[in-house]
């Protein structure tokens, strides 16, 4: 049942421009308008009148007058509000029984439309238009299927914005690389630009390229590049200086530099540790030998072949490694 009656309003809504229901409502909300302005009426009136006239009298033997009067007004002006309120109350009940009867009755047999002709109703602005169904309309797949390439699309213009920019980087350090432009640095002199390392190959000067006299053209391209070459030159000689001036010696020896130190550390504790802890034999450049004669081996000291002498005269009997009786 749901379903035809959502038909229903909705061909009523497009027919009318407006949902039948808000004509009920709109009826609805003007007669609780109604009905408020006629309780506000009532009420104003009654409090208007003289409460003898609607029934509240004092008592005939009531000692002050004033105060009896006073009495019966404020008592006669609750008696109002409270019946009034009542009133609005009863109204309002009532109109919204008989008015939910109305919009059921409304809704089910005059803004609706009949089962029978409810398939053949076509509006006016429906005239013209084909309901068939197009072969080409896109479809749920069709549509997600778009999405993705969308999204790789983003994906990969990203990508090649990104490879852009490092290929612009790349390009303007290229270029720099062979810039003429700016200050050339001579004499090694701090503050200037330094001179763009591969300046030289398009720095041409006056060359015109003859084809038909190879030699002077390879000779005034040579000429063409000499001050860039001597601008290099320049700038690299201050250095070489320096690098080629020695350390300064302490005590009759060159200094060494803190690398060279760790690095002859750590070469003459790995030979100590190869030779005493596993017994390995080396030879001056840190070869191993297989114990076959190559040369000289390390030399032993005078105390090492005293050790070896007293553990032999100890292994043999010998107190302290010595005859008791002395042997010529």
């Amino acid at each position: 049942m749901s379903a035809p009656v959502n038909s229903d309003v909705t061909l009523l809504t497009e027919h009318l421009t407006y949902r039948p229901a808000a004509l009920i409502d709109d009826i609805v909300n003007s007669i609780n308008i109604l009905a408020f302005r006629a309780t506000e009426a009532v009420e104003k009136g009654l409090l208007a009148a003289d409460p003898a006239d609607i029934g509240f009298r004092k008592a005939p033997n009531a000692p002050d007058a004033s105060e009896a009067e006073s009495e019966i007004r404020d008592k006669a002006q609750h008696e109002i509000e409270n019946g009034v309120h009542q009133l609005e109350t009863l109204l309002e009940a009532k109109i919204d029984k008989n008015f939910d009867k109305l919009e059921l009755y409304a809704l089910r047999n005059i803004l609706s439309v009949p089962p029978d002709v409810r398939d053949w109703v076509r509006l006016s602005h429906y005239e013209g238009l084909n309901f068939a169904p197009d072969e080409d309309a896109p479809d749920v797949e069709s549509i997600g299927l778009q999405r993705r390439k969308l999204r790789e699309t983003q994906k990969l213009n990203t990508l090649l914005m990104t490879e852009k920019s490092q290929n612009e980087a790349t390009i303007a350090s290229l270029k720099a690389l062979l810039s003429i432009s700016g200050d050339k640095m001579e004499n090694g002199d701090e503050g200037e630009k330094p001179y763009p390392a591969f300046a030289f190959l398009q720095d041409k000067g006056e060359l015109t390229g003859d084809a038909q006299r190879p030699v002077t053209t390879t000779t005034s391209f040579t000429l063409s590049q000499l001050p860039a070459l001597k601008a290099i030159l320049a700038n690299l000689q201050p250095r070489l200086e320096k690098l080629s001036t020695p350390h300064p010696a302490i005590n009759g020896e060159a200094e060494k530099s803190w690398r060279s130190e760790r690095v002859e550390f750590v070469e003459n504790e790995t030979r100590k540790h190869l030779e005493n802890v596993r017994g390995l034999e080396l030879g001056d450049m840190g070869e191993i030998r297989d114990g076959d004669w190559q040369g000289e081996g390390r030399k032993i000291g005078k105390q090492e072949v005293e050790d070896l002498e007293a553990v032999v005269g100890m292994v043999n009997g010998k107190p302290n490694g010595k005859d008791t009786d002395e042997q010529t």
